[in-house]
């Protein structure tokens, strides 16, 4: 089946040195969601360090989405994300 929609980017919390048993990763270790967009060829990843930085909401923005969907991003998300999609923002998250 053709999906009726088209995931033109995902957001994701950046990269981070992680520890796990004991032992710290030498390199940043990508988060689970930044790796399925990767896999399923998602055209755009963002990483910002927050989702107030400037230059991300720009592009954002500049993707132009009818709607944006977050899930547990785990950082306060400014009225300027909220706002940029055309038809809204889904916030989905275990609290709610």
């Amino acid at each position: 089946a053709e999906a009726v929609f088209e995931v033109c980017a995902v957001v994701t919390q950046p990269p981070k040195i992680v520890t796990a048993h004991g032992k710290r990763s030498k390199e940043p270790v990508k988060t689970a969601v930044h790796s399925l967009a990767e896999e399923l060829q998602v055209p755009c990843i963002l990483t910002p360090d927050t989702a107030k930085d400037e230059e991300f909401l720009a592009q954002l923005e500049a993707l132009r989405p009818d709607v944006c969907v977050t899930a547990a991003y785990g950082q306060y998300l400014p009225r300027r994300f909220l706002e940029t999609p055309k038809l809204g923002t889904l916030n989905l998250h275990p609290s709610l």
